[in-house]
């Protein structure tokens, strides 16, 4: 396809190539009036006239979904028998970008994507639509790093085209369900393609390699590698969950996307510290003090590092434990010991502007803290993808508990005068109190 750098297309001027696929390129264009941006597809097809209204009956399906977690299409046309489409901008990137080939990914993190898209999955299946090409690729950051899926449909209007049978297969060969691959999609055809991403995000891969020919038979006959071979020390109900998903007969799937996520979720319990779970290489494994030899191993990644914690039981006036005083002003300075941490302690006050305390319990921006009445605790909430706000201990550093209730990042904390309650602000529009001791 030519370069369309500089020119205009409708109301939009083209600045620059955000990036292109196999079936369409994707510009960064600018509104010539109002100065807004936005993504513009053009699709490497060319359309005659009798294709054009079934072009434009397709875009205007996925033009009607509206959800917070789905890429809106803003408007399309063709010029010069190509088609395009003009799509909000996503300005952070895509998945695949975040997190290369390659990587594994933090269980909290891996829910809050899955949580996410399936929100827009369900959405979107309800509406009697269906994706066909889930991936990394086409899961979209917002600005509060927020997942926003794109291309729905959009490879059902690209092969619409008189060049291309619309019943050939249409999407991504290492994301595909088998009934997909022999031309039947369906809802839990997206479901398989979400199995196979939560897959590679937990060990670093899909599960079957090869030619395009060879991963689709593999998908069509083979068995599936279990993910305990590459992740030994994955807790059975997470992988037992993920081969839910995976199975080849749609009918022995999840009923829904939305109750794969559920599922998900609630296998996670008990393996979601805040610092987030990574699983280790065997190799890597360290025990974790306090918790049980499972989750031990699980959370190699995120043991506080306890045999370095050298609190005093005692200081010279007798008193028990450390004052607020003594944290700020003379003890202890909080540093990261490679997804640990340790505290270290200093016989004189330090000098102004010393780091005194550092948390990295949240994955992404923090917007906002907030002391706890007492001086004990802190509250920090979550901007970013995490949508979270956790309450810690400043003397220890310890996460006391972790808040998931919003659906959007928290900009705003504030404790009650007892210390009881704390009130959260959210961009989802809600203000919610809560227990906080």
């Amino acid at each position: 396809m030519a370069d369309f750098i500089g020119q205009r297309l409708g109301n939009y001027r083209l600045l620059h190539l955000l990036g292109r696929g196999g079936f369409a390129q994707v510009y960064l264009g600018e509104h010539l009036r109002l100065g807004t941006q936005a993504a513009i597809k053009l699709l490497s097809t060319h359309l005659a006239d009798v294709e054009v209204e079934k072009f434009l009956a397709e875009a205007r399906i996925i033009a009607r979904l509206e959800h917070p977690h789905i890429i809106r299409i803003l408007d399309f046309d063709q010029a010069q028998d190509i088609p395009f489409l003009v799509m909000s901008y996503a300005p952070n990137g895509t998945l695949r970008g975040r997190h290369p080939k390659g990587t594994r990914l933090p269980l909290d993190i891996i829910l809050t994507y899955l949580k996410q898209a399936a929100c827009a999955l369900q959405y979107a299946h309800d509406g009697k639509l269906v994706h066909r090409d889930i991936k990394p690729e086409n899961m979209l950051l917002g600005r509060h790093d927020d997942i926003l899926l794109s291309d729905f449909g959009i490879a059902v209007v690209a092969h619409s085209s008189r060049s291309l049978n619309t019943q050939e297969i249409i999407g991504t060969v290492s994301y595909m369900a088998p009934e997909q691959i022999q031309g039947k999609p369906r809802p839990a055809s997206d479901q398989y393609a979400m199995g196979v991403v939560l897959y590679e995000w937990l060990c670093g891969s899909p599960p079957f390699h090869g030619t395009a020919a060879e991963i689709a038979t593999q998908h069509l006959h083979a068995a599936l590698p279990p993910l305990r071979e590459q992740v030994p020390n994955i807790p059975p109900a997470i992988e037992a969950v993920v081969l839910k998903a995976l199975e080849k007969d749609p009918h022995r799937r999840f009923a829904s996307v939305q109750e794969l996520a559920t599922a998900f979720e609630q296998a996670c319990q008990g393996f979601l510290p805040a610092t987030g779970t990574v699983f280790p290489h065997p190799t890597a494994l360290v025990s974790a003090g306090t918790q049980t030899p499972g989750q031990a191993s699980f959370h190699a990644s995120l043991t506080l590092a306890e045999s370095k914690l050298q609190l005093p039981k005692h200081n010279k006036r007798g008193k028990r434990g450390i004052s607020r005083r003594a944290l700020l002003f003379g003890a202890l300075v909080l540093a990261g010991t490679g997804g640990g941490l340790a505290l270290l302690t200093h016989s004189h006050k330090p000098a102004m502007g010393t780091t005194l305390v550092t948390y990295t319990g949240h994955l992404s921006q923090v917007a906002t803290v907030a002391w706890s009445p007492d001086g004990t605790r802190l509250a920090s909430a979550s901007a970013g993808l995490e949508k979270t706000v956790q309450i810690w201990d400043v003397t220890s550093g310890a996460t006391i508990y972790t808040y998931r209730s919003h659906t959007l990042g928290v900009n705003a904390v504030a404790w009650s005068p007892d210390g009881q309650y704390i009130a959260s602000a959210s961009l989802d529009g809600t203000v919610r109190v809560w227990q906080a001791s």
